[in-house]
């Protein structure tokens, strides 16, 4: 496909660094994900069960099945990302997304209207339906236009890509936190159907301004990343990539995969507990209010985590932050497994907070980092798909241990061993470009 990024508008052309208008159009592209995040398909669970004749469990199964089918594909994504562009990935991306929105909205009548075509059971066929619909909602949301929107900021930028970043990073946490209310708020207004058809209508419009606005990198555009050239401090001069990477490059290296696993872990956990974070906080005793409102205080937390964290990356190593962030992520862990405490109510906070504020740096700025922009969308592909896979798995291995125990608290335990597993090997997680 030809790409003209001077159409409709010529980026050289603006008065000031088109580069900030990319991070603002892909903090918009991230949080237009929303819907496909685990944190939007939370909030619609509980009616999903109901309305499909589905147990936890079993839509749980349904979520890991679609989940996992869209991790198989994304590094392909990444891939088609690499020649096509953001924009092109972007707008294919958001249409998909819009689509199935609007297809959980008409859920029940086609899981009605093929029951009885086929003469077979109502939760049968809406389990084979709702599976479908996970794959397309996930690998839309979560996996293509995630990536092609993180990825459009990171290369517009390299000195200050911290900056950047910490910018949008903050953005990004204040609107996930928000989102469940705001949808919330939807469902309670209308219904959980039309608050589907005002999301999908949200997204049909982030296509037509990802169509106007996204461009994929400043050199297609006649200029170069930072929008002029920046001196080397002396700090820092060793983190600019002298060489880029390959996919099969990428995924020999022990550091690829330290911070993959180390993010995949943020994507278990958080995805588990936002799946069925009411479930989580009824079994402790808690009202359904206090479980959504706990992203609001978390988001704080995060938000501060991911602007220091944005900055100090731009003048320390990242295995330092990882560091920091394995500690959130332990924390958080420890949270769930003593959730029934008043103390773990405040630690789950502060850990997922941190957990949180620091995976939107390290999902964002070590690949471009370790191995180059080049081939950039193959390899942030591949980080995906992990993570994808890893959020799969995560609310049917919540809902079995709650139905095996009551409770949730297994799952914080056995959390918090991984985390410290993840610490033991950090030690060995180097920047490739220093060897």
């Amino acid at each position: 496909m030809r790409r003209n990024p001077n159409f409709p508008f010529a980026p050289a052309k603006f008065p000031f660094f088109y580069g900030w208008v990319s991070m603002a159009a892909g903090t918009i592209g991230v949080l237009c994900s929303i819907p496909g995040q685990t944190i939007g398909v939370s909030v619609f669970t509980d009616y999903l069960i109901d309305e499909l004749q589905l147990s936890r469990d079993v839509l749980s199964t349904a979520y890991l099945i679609g989940t996992v089918a869209s991790s198989t594909i994304l590094t392909y994504a990444g891939k088609i990302y690499d020649k096509f562009g953001a924009r092109f990935t972007a707008i294919i991306a958001a249409l998909t997304l819009a689509i199935t929105l609007m297809l959980f909205s008409a859920s029940t009548g086609i899981a009605s209207g093929l029951s009885e075509a086929f003469s077979i059971k109502y939760s049968v066929v809406s389990f084979a339906m709702v599976s479908l619909f996970f794959f397309l909602l996930r690998f839309s949301g979560q996996g293509v236009l995630t990536l092609a929107s993180r990825n459009l900021i990171m290369k517009w930028f390299d000195k200050r890509r911290g900056l950047a970043n910490s910018i949008s990073s903050a953005i990004q946490s204040f609107g996930f936190a928000v989102a469940p209310l705001f949808i919330a708020m939807l469902i309670g207004e209308f219904d959980w159907r039309t608050a589907y058809q005002i999301l999908a209508i949200l997204t049909l419009l982030f296509v037509v301004f990802a169509f106007i606005v996204y461009r994929d990198n400043p050199e297609e555009c006649g200029l170069i990343p930072d929008g002029k050239i920046l001196e080397a401090k002396s700090n820092n001069s060793s983190f600019t990539p002298k060489r880029d990477y390959t996919l099969p490059e990428a995924r020999s290296t022990w550091v690829f995969w330290i911070f993959a696993l180390a993010l995949c872990f943020s994507a278990f956990f958080v995805t588990g507990f936002t799946f069925n974070v009411i479930s989580i906080f009824d079994s402790c005793g808690y009202s359904e209010q206090k479980a959504l409102s706990v992203f609001i205080p978390t988001s704080i937390v995060s938000i501060i985590t991911a602007f220091v964290g944005n900055i100090l990356s731009d003048y320390m190593r990242l295995q330092k932050l990882l560091l920091v962030y394995l500690s959130g992520c332990l924390l958080s862990a420890l949270g769930v497994a003593i959730l029934n405490y008043p103390v773990g109510y405040y630690i789950l906070i502060f850990g997922n907070g941190v957990m949180g504020g620091l995976f939107a740096v390290l999902a964002s700025l070590t690949w471009p980092r370790f191995f180059g922009r080049k081939y950039l969308g193959a390899i942030s592909g591949l980080s995906m798909s992990l993570i994808v896979f890893a959020s799969a798995i995560a609310p049917l291995f919540f809902s079995r241990i709650y139905t095996l125990t009551g409770n949730y608290f297994l799952a914080g335990y056995i959390g918090v061993a991984v985390v410290v597993v993840l610490l033991l090997l950090s030690g060995k997680a180097k920047n490739p470009q220093l060897n």
